[in-house]
């Protein structure tokens, strides 16, 4: 069979006027990601997309006096990694600028502030101080809980503060309201945040998704920066080929300046878009958001705009029907985590989206909120079956109960699509334990139920900065076929094949944006990204993957990545 798709694939190459290849990379073991699950050795590619694949002496065949002829070495081969929702810019920013609290490098509320004191004595008066933690920090800490107001009023009385534990939960000092503007009684922000009091009404220096509320400090040269070096550079080292950003609007305009440019980057950017969290001052006409004539769409798209239901659970922030376990003094008040986005706002992004042809994205973390988008989501295909798909952000990650599996299967037929997260079983489940108890945390990163539900959930790093390491797909594949988490073996009946878990990262992440007729598998016509793995994910033990390293991230045909050379052949 293997063969006679190989024939078929060189008699299609040949039809359309024996085209000689720019490039053709032999000797692999190319895993395609077709529907078929080919296996071939040999690819050929010509104006950056794949031309035909099959065994190295058929493809040979179709090399001209200036074909390039590069040898994979026997390397297993996959098609170019997609992240399918991250934060490009976010990660960079909290890279470069921001104070490292992350746990366990620095393991105490007390060395946090300690790392914080020494940046406010080389900071100018009035200059930010903006502090990185992980997520769940209240949990890993020592203490047990995030620095407080008090504290950071103390080390820091001239200077602004803000303290994040993840990206949905800040911590910030009296400064730092002042300068926001937060008043006495105040429990929302112009863009959606919301802000914690004290018995009194007084802010308790809590603000839950308040990143558009928070000043950025980013240069429009940074950003730059940031987009034709940094992100490309990052992203490439694990492997990736396309990212799925999720973008400020505040940003866009310096990424349209660089597509307009005609800068072609070594990664293809899908651009979602946010402004308010709320999504409340999303514009009726998303045109504004689109790159400019002269850009290159197979490097440039924008493809969908976002809102935030709810905060997220590893802040205690998740919308849930029941309360979380305990009390933190960060909490939003009831202890049900917060809502940030209404039914009726959220309907109205949906149907902006619609209107203009593209992906509505809404992030659910806790029950309530993953409740919240399914209603929404039921009343748009009320109105007919939607031209575009339609996602629901870490569906099922932290909970996921029969009635949310049935009503997203039925959903799926009618667009919908889901983002997940592999990697926080590393790093999360001990928190979700502790904030949620075992039943309802075991409730969430359930791929397999998903899987066999055909719901085909995309992974995603969902990376902002906070948890750097995140960024490895092969530690989110080692995690899926493991089940391997930072609470010991969880939940093992959820397992999924590794070959399952690679289609997480590339066929269904390319399906959850629409682009599966562009990238996702090594297929004639598709863009030529590849992914050149270290070891054969497949032959090793499953406990050995998360070690496995990108050898070469080739995209377009063009190796823009190497960690180790591989000669080139003429």
């Amino acid at each position: 069979m293997k063969q006679l798709l190989s024939l078929l694939f060189l008699f299609l190459a040949f039809a359309a006027s024996a085209i000689e290849p720019d490039v053709i990379f032999v000797n692999g073991k190319i895993i395609t990601m077709d529907k078929a699950g080919s296996v071939v050795s040999s690819v050929a590619v010509k104006d950056g997309n794949i031309l035909a694949v099959g065994r190295d002496a058929d493809i040979r065949k179709l090399a001209g006096s200036s074909t390039s002829i590069i040898d994979l070495g026997g390397k297993t081969v996959v098609p170019g990694l997609i992240d399918a929702h991250t934060h490009p810019v976010e990660t960079m920013y909290l890279s470069t600028d921001f104070v490292n609290c992350r746990y366990p490098g620095v393991p105490s509320v007390k060395q946090a502030l300690r790392n914080m004191t020494d940046s406010v004595k080389t900071a100018k008066k009035g200059q930010w101080i903006l502090a990185a933690c992980v997520s769940a920090s209240q949990t890993k800490f020592a203490e047990k809980r995030m620095p407080t107001l008090a504290e950071l009023d103390s080390i820091s009385p001239d200077n602004p503060v803000v303290v994040l534990d993840g990206t949905h939960l800040f911590v910030v000092n009296s400064k730092a309201l002042e300068v926001i503007g937060v008043k006495k009684g105040q429990t929302k922000l112009p863009h959606g945040g919301g802000i914690g009091l004290d018995s009194d009404g007084n802010p308790n220096g809590t603000l839950t998704d308040a990143f558009a509320d928070v000043p950025s400090l980013l240069t429009p040269a940074q950003l730059e920066s940031f987009f034709t070096s940094g992100i490309p550079k990052f992203w490439n080292s694990y492997g990736f080929t396309t990212v799925m950003g999720i973008t400020q609007a505040a940003v866009v305009p310096v990424l349209q300046k660089v597509a307009a440019s005609g800068y072609k980057p070594t990664i293809r950017y899908s651009m979602s878009v946010w402004k308010a969290a709320n999504g409340e001052d999303m514009p009726e006409d998303l045109s504004v958001f689109a790159f400019p004539a002269g850009s290159n769409p197979d490097y440039y798209r924008f493809i969908g705009i976002k809102a935030w239901v709810d905060g997220e659970n590893d802040a205690r922030t998740g919308l849930m029907c029941s309360p979380y376990l305990g009390h933190k003094d960060t909490d939003p008040k009831g202890g049900h985590g917060s809502q940030v986005t209404s039914g009726d706002q959220a309907i109205r992004l949906a149907n902006i989206a619609r209107k203009n042809g593209v992906i509505c994205m809404l992030h659910c973390s806790g029950d309530q909120a993953m409740a919240i988008g399914m209603t929404t989501y039921e009343n748009l295909c009320s109105h007919g079956k939607p031209k575009t798909i339609f996602r629901i952000e870490h569906f099922g990650v932290f909970q996921m109960y029969q009635n949310q599996l049935d009503g997203a299967v039925k959903l799926h037929r009618e667009g919908l699509r889901i983002s997940v997260q592999p990697t926080w079983l590393t790093v999360l489940v001990k928190s979700d334990i502790a904030d949620m108890g075992y039943e309802r945390a075991a409730t969430g990163f359930r791929f397999r139920t998903m899987v066999d539900a055909g719901l085909e959930p995309a992974g995603s790093t969902d990376v902002t900065g906070v948890y750097l390491e995140n960024t490895n797909p092969m530690k989110a594949i080692c995690a899926t076929v493991t089940r391997n988490s930072d609470a010991g073996k969880f939940e093992p009946e959820q397992a999924l094949t590794v070959m399952e878990a690679l289609k997480m990262w590339t066929i269904w992440a390319a399906k959850s944006m629409g682009e599966e007729n562009l990238k996702g598998s090594i297929e004639p016509g598709k863009f030529a990204d590849m992914t050149v793995l270290s070891e054969d994910i497949f032959k090793i033990a499953p406990d050995r993957i998360r070690d496995v390293y990108t050898l070469q991230t080739i995209v377009g045909g063009e190796v823009v990545y190497i960690s180790s050379n591989i000669p080139t052949v003429k």
